[in-house]
Order: C-alpha cells, then structure tokens, then sequence
C-alpha cells in the first residue's frame, strides 16, 4: 500500500506545472500599435543640403520633401508609405539629395521582445526599432556615413 501511494503521489507531482497560459503580455504592445511618423532622418557628417549656410544632420530640416509613415496593427501586421532620399556623391565630403517622386509601400508582420519592435517585410528581411516610451518614438539605428544614413526615427 506504501508503494502504491508513493506511486501516486509521485504522478500527482510529476503531472503538476507551473506553466500559467503562457508569457505575460508585453506592456508595451498597446504603446506602439497606431501610426508613427517619420520626425528624423540623420546623416553623419553635418550637410548643407538646401544650401542656406546652415549645416545639420537631420535632413528633414533641409529637405521637406522626404516623409514617411508606419502602421503598426495591432494583429501584428505592419505597413509603410514614404519616399527615398537619394543621395549622390559629389566631391570634396559634399553629396547633392533629391527626394524620390515615387510613393513605396510595404507590409509584412511585426512583433515586439521589450523595447525592440522587430518589423519584418513580406521577404522576410527584418528591421529593428528601439521603442522610445518616454520620447515615444521608435529608432532605427543604421549607422552607416554618407553616402549612407545615421539613423531614422518615427514618432507618435
């Protein structure tokens, strides 16, 4: 009978789990689901782009042109609407930019591990963003010089 109970009592404990359902929801979710708008586009080093004498690293400040938007669904699908920036060489650390007349659009999915929202196109070629909450904004960090970008960052 011992035996029995031993047997018994070793199932009920072996059968028992601490799984609850499943990760907790992340908290941020809900705080990035909606529409991001593109506030910055960086480049590295300083341009003077519209050729005012003023030189920045934002090239919003300098060609109104450019924007850009990103939805993020809250059933994990994504889409986006802008124009590229097109950058060329000149000569002497000077580029020239045009902004692209022709609208791209995405889509694909995207899903959230802490701060990071990972967006990832109908290709499977993945963007990271950094989410912000206290500037609400979400950064993409590239990090190349020009004729390449710094970064882009969208916000709510």
């Amino acid at each position: 009978m011992k035996r029995i109970m031993l047997l018994f009592f070793s199932l009920v404990v072996l059968s028992c789990s601490d799984d609850d359902g499943g990760a907790a929801p992340n908290p941020n979710f809900d705080l990035v689901v909606g529409t991001w708008d593109l506030s910055e586009l960086t480049i590295a080093p300083a341009q003077d782009i519209n050729e005012d004498g003023t030189t920045t690293t934002n090239i919003l400040d300098e060609l109104p042109c450019v924007s850009a938007r990103i939805t993020l669904s809250s059933d994990n699908t994504w889409s986006y609407s802008g124009n590229d920036v097109i950058i060329t060489t000149i000569t002497g650390g000077l580029f020239k930019f045009f902004c692209s007349d022709q609208i791209r659009n995405e889509e694909g999915n995207w899903d959230i591990q802490g701060n990071l929202v990972r967006l990832a196109d109908v290709s499977g070629n993945l963007t990271q963003f950094t989410f912000d909450s206290t500037d609400n904004t979400l950064t993409n960090i590239i990090g190349e010089n020009l004729p390449g970008l710094q970064a882009e960052i969208y916000s709510k």
